[in-house]
């Protein structure tokens, strides 16, 4: 009866034999055969060099290119320099690596079994390096994207650039895939057509995250807001952080991050308040009813100049009139725009135009009004003697 486990230590046993073996034909070939240590001594001398030379590209050639490359106006060379500068000095080293097993003195039954092994294994060493590579560059389409905006009349964003990026990336990754699969003996077109058929059958199971897709394109192209901006929905608000294929993220002002699917942000309202050029200012002065009629023209007047002499408040937009009788105040209405869209500016300016406003009110002998109650006690008729 046999035991898998020796079956196993049987099966380890007899490959270590026959590595063990192959050393020692190798070994007898080097040391019987004329000129095979000089072969040998070529081979480690390659490896060793090509050692050198890839750390001379990593540490002196690369980072001397990259910052020729930068000084340049057009700034794809120097993406792309910068996305192969780990790459290259690797490609280097293994093709001397590759060079140094060729060259390896071998019998000749094992020398074309390695060289084919070596030759497969450097393909596919530099479908990895080229895919790392470009991967490391895919800044490289914004930047060209960017120098064609001009032409095309686009343009470009850090939305779009990170967009972009996503798309090349996974790009690459498919491609690099399926040349390794190519590399490796699997039959890529039947796969290719398989995973036709199955792309189909899950385009159909996936339509919500489909509609998402494409509403992250119509985000990314119609640009309604950007990473970076302030943003309201129904679900709620806060800073866009990020915006990909299939929500977007968004940071609440209780620094929690809410995600909501792209088909929701573009099918129903929203508003961005990043976008905001100028911002209303409108409210109601309420003083009190002992105010006179000349110290009420005099407040008007003073709060008409005070706001049209400030810079950061559009003179066409001030509104400054007495609107009514309210209950318990003369009302005041004032109204403007400031000339900032940005909330923590637009405070600042009405926290001064406030106390401004303290100011001019008791400069004209009023007093702010609040809401009071008068209540009138009529003396009661004298009652009627006892009988």
């Amino acid at each position: 009866m046999d035991i898998p486990v020796f079956s196993d230590l049987h099966g380890i046993k007899n490959s270590t034999g026959r590595i063990t073996t192959m050393i020692e034909k190798i070994t007898g070939y080097i040391l019987n055969t004329e000129g095979a240590l000089f072969q040998l001594a070529i081979s480690l001398i390659v490896f060793a060099v090509s050692y050198l030379i890839s750390r001379l590209v990593r540490y002196k050639v690369m980072p001397w290119l990259m910052n020729l490359l930068n000084k340049k106006e057009k700034k794809g060379p120097y993406v792309l320099a910068k996305g192969f500068s780990r790459p290259a000095p690797v490609a280097v080293w293994t093709t001397g690596i590759f060079l140094a097993c060729i060259l390896l003195p071998l019998p000749a039954d094992l020398a074309l079994p390695f060289g084919n092994l070596m030759s497969k294994l450097l393909r596919v060493t530099m479908i990895c390096l080229l895919a790392w590579g470009l991967i490391g560059s895919s800044d490289l389409g914004p930047v060209l994207f960017h120098d064609v905006r001009g032409k095309l009349d686009l343009e470009v964003d850090n939305t779009v650039a990170n967009f972009l990026n996503k798309i090349l990336k996974g790009t690459i990754l498919v491609f690099a895939i399926l040349m390794l699969l190519q590399e490796l003996g699997f039959p890529v077109g039947s796969l290719i057509t398989s995973l036709g058929i199955v792309g189909l059958t899950l385009s159909l199971a996936a339509k919500d995250y489909a509609t998402n897709f494409f509403g992250g394109l119509v985000v990314i192209f119609e640009k309604p807001f950007a990473i970076g901006d302030w943003i309201w929905c129904k679900d709620g608000e806060g800073e866009v952080e990020d915006i990909a294929f299939r929500s977007t993220r968004i940071r609440q002002l209780n620094d929690s991050v809410l995600v909501i699917p792209n088909s929701i942000l573009v099918s129903n309202a929203m508003i961005n308040y990043s976008q905001i050029n100028r911002r209303l200012a409108k409210f109601t002065l309420g003083v009190t009813y002992d105010t006179t009629r000349s110290q009420l023209e005099s407040l008007l007047a003073d709060i008409r100049a005070m706001l049209a002499a400030r810079e950061d408040v559009h003179p066409d937009t001030i509104r400054v009139q007495m609107t009514g009788f309210g209950a318990s105040s003369i009302d005041i209405l004032i109204q403007f725009y400031a000339t900032t869209g940005a909330l923590a500016e637009f405070l600042k300016i009405q926290e001064s135009i406030n106390l401004e406003l303290m100011d001019l009110v008791y400069k004209n002998g009023c007093s702010f009004a609040f809401p009071s109650t008068s209540v009138y006690i009529e003396k009661a008729p004298a009652s009627a003697p006892r009988s």
